[in-house]
This record gives structure tokens, C-alpha cells and sequence, in this order.
């Protein structure tokens, strides 16, 4: 295990901030990418940014252990040598520029300047992808002086004018020639397999795509085999016909939604005969309350007669009022005044839930009509 220096440690509201003397570690979101984790004098890297890094614990001043998790850092190297390949076919065999790269916990996804790629280009490019990993190219790592950087003719982007002192350059094979700073395998043949899950249009006239490589890309198979195995037992149906038989599911589900819509309404309207003969009476005015917040609460108002009956349904402190025999928002505006009730509506209709049951309402509406 080897040591560093930590030169002080603050506690912050979400753990602790630690300086390191020459710190080793990588920043989360450099270039892109993600930072280092692993453990300082026992204790979790949180983050690693510019100036400090965040642990989970306090750590004593001085010389300390520190261990970097090198699996993730492997794992980071094959998706970033893989954006470098996704780029430079992209830019080599199309013209089409990366303006943007981020890599996540899951995935990783690189913009592209056009909104115009086809599916046949995208299958494509990650053909040749894979292709040059099969092909064993050496990833070559070198620094040369920001002078010598900005005369190289291969490099795929210009160096930024920003960038001070020397400049770290990753060479593909033939491939690609790019500076970069972050981490890269030897060789394409450690990537395994490169996969593009999905792409969008964004802002900007750009293509994002999201794409995993590596470990990563052979877990997303294991995953995706495994949910392709569950839909055939579940639909008793082969690979290929998943898809018909989801249509079926679909289609069939519809049907049964509308029959259901159709038969409930039939059910509400002679549901609001019975409720409206058998009405309670609370201050001279005819109250209905149905206890469901369900489809059929939601077709009868169509089928009473709110001109002459307060309507309310509802459960669990979600209600609904409706009447045109009371101002509805008024007596939701009353009924605010009571305690802790929100909602909204208008003068024949309001929404509001709170800590309330049948028996509340029907005292603070009595309360109401009382006063009017």
C-alpha cells in the first residue's frame, strides 16, 4: 500500500475535506471523465476534485495509506480509449466532429455535430469500432512541448489555447493521434467490445450517444439476454416473435381498458340514481358522498345532478367536490382555514387533499352552510 501526505482535514456537511501533498489521484469530471476512488487512511473517496478530495471520514495530519481502486481505473481507460475511437471514425470516415464527452457510472455518451446520422451510419461506425479493437492497435502515450503539439498535422483536434506547459499525447496506431490527459489502455484489444445502447438529437443540431465498452458492454449483453429469456417465458413465445406477441399484449389491453370504461360508466349512471335517492340532508342541502377515488367516482358527476346535489368522493385525505348549488371554491377557501389543505379549482369543481375523513368534511361543510 502506498503513502501520502495530508496536509489538513475540515469537516464539511457531507464529510471531509483533505489536501494532499502531490496528490495522485484524478479529478472527477477532467476532461470528461470520472475521478479516482479507493480509500485514504481507511476512509472512502467521496470525490476528487481540483483543490481537495472528499472522504467519509476524519484523517489525521501527516503521512497516511492510501489505496486507488486500479479495477475502476482499468474500467475508465477502455471507455475513454473507446470514445477516442468512436471520434476518430467518426470524424475520419464522416466529417463528424465530437463537441462533447461525459462519462457516468453506467455509461458514457459523445456529441456529435449533426443531427442528420442515419441508423446505417451509426451501425457502421460501431462496426469499425470493434473492428480495431479485434485488430490489436497499440495506444502510445507521450509528452512533447505545447510548441511540438500545435505543429503535429495528425492530431484529430487542435490544442486549446488554454493549455499551458507540456501536453500529453495518445496515438492510436494510425488511427487517431489526439492530446489528452486522462487514462487509456495499452492496447484495443483490452477494450473487448464496444456497444452503442441509444442516440437522440439535442440542442445545438448535435447526436448524443450513449455507449458502453469493455466489461460493461458484456455485462449490458448478460443483462439483455437475461430480460429476452424472461419475456419469452412470460409471453411462452420465441425470440423472434416477442415483438408480435407484445402488440397482442397491447392491443388485447386496450380492448379490455375500454370495455372496463364502457361498463363502468353504465355502472356509475345507475350508481347516481341510488346515491341521490338515498342523499343526506345537512342544512337544507342534498349531499352525496361516494368513498372511492376511483373510474367510477370520476364518471359520476356526469350522472348527478350537481344543480341540485353537493357531490363529494374520495379516500385516504384525497378528495373531490363538485355542486352548482354551492360555490365549491368558496367552501374550499373555508375549509383551508381549518387546518393544513391544499388543492385547486374553480367555483363547480375543486381538487384538495389533507389529514381529513367523511366525518370532518360533512362537520366543516355543515359549519359552512351555516354561515351562508
Amino acid at each position: 500500500m502506498d503513502k501520502i501526505i495530508t496536509v489538513s482535514c475540515e469537516k464539511v456537511k457531507n464529510g471531509y475535506k483533505i489536501v494532499l501533498e502531490n496528490s495522485p489521484l484524478y479529478p472527477d469530471g477532467k476532461g470528461g471523465q470520472l475521478g479516482d476512488r479507493g480509500t485514504i487512511a481507511h476512509r472512502n473517496i467521496l470525490s476528487v476534485e481540483k483543490d481537495y478530495v472528499l472522504v467519509d471520514g476524519e484523517v489525521r495530519l501527516g503521512e497516511n495509506d492510501i489505496h486507488i481502486d486500479y479495477d475502476r481505473r482499468k474500467d475508465i481507460e477502455v471507455q475513454h480509449t473507446a470514445q477516442h475511437l468512436f471520434s476518430a471514425i467518426a470524424y475520419k470516415r464522416y466529417s463528424l466532429n465530437t463537441v462533447g464527452f461525459r462519462m457516468s457510472e453506467d455509461y458514457s455518451t459523445v456529441d456529435l455535430d449533426s443531427k442528420e446520422i442515419t441508423e446505417e451510419t451509426i451501425k457502421a461506425i460501431e462496426k469499425m469500432v470493434n473492428s480495431v479493437i479485434k485488430s490489436s492497435l497499440p495506444v502510445e502515450i507521450s509528452t512533447v512541448t505545447k510548441e511540438e503539439a500545435v505543429s503535429l498535422e495528425e492530431l484529430r483536434k487542435t490544442v486549446s489555447e488554454k493549455v499551458t506547459g507540456d501536453v500529453r499525447i495518445v496515438k492510436i496506431g494510425d488511427l487517431d493521434t489526439n492530446a489528452c490527459g486522462g487514462f487509456h489502455v495499452e492496447n484495443t484489444s483490452e477494450m473487448q467490445l464496444f456497444k452503442i445502447l441509444s442516440w437522440e438529437k439535442i440542442k445545438g443540431n448535435y447526436t448524443r450517444f450513449y455507449y458502453v465498452a469493455g466489461d460493461r458492454a458484456i455485462e449490458d449483453y448478460y443483462g439483455k439476454n437475461k430480460l429476452v429469456a424472461e419475456l419469452c417465458r412470460s409471453l411462452s413465445c420465441r425470440e423472434n416473435e416477442i415483438i408480435t406477441m407484445l402488440d397482442k399484449v397491447v392491443s388485447d389491453k386496450k380492448s379490455a381498458e375500454l370495455e372496463l370504461r364502457s361498463i363502468t360508466q353504465k355502472y356509475a349512471e345507475i350508481l347516481s340514481k341510488d346515491l341521490m335517492n338515498n342523499s343526506e340532508n345537512i342544512n337544507g342541502k342534498k349531499l352525496i358522498f361516494y368513498p372511492e377515488n376511483s373510474l367510477t367516482s370520476n364518471f359520476l358527476p356526469k350522472y348527478t345532478d350537481i344543480s341540485e346535489y353537493i357531490l363529494i368522493f374520495g379516500e385516504s385525505g384525497q378528495f373531490t367536490i363538485t355542486s352548482e348549488n354551492i360555490n365549491c371554491k368558496d367552501f374550499f377557501n373555508f375549509l383551508k382555514t381549518t387546518g393544513e389543505i391544499r388543492g385547486g379549482g374553480n367555483e363547480s369543481r375543486v381538487n384538495f387533499k389533507g389529514d381529513l375523513s367523511k366525518e370532518l368534511i360533512f362537520q366543516h361543510l355543515k359549519v359552512y352552510l351555516s354561515k351562508l
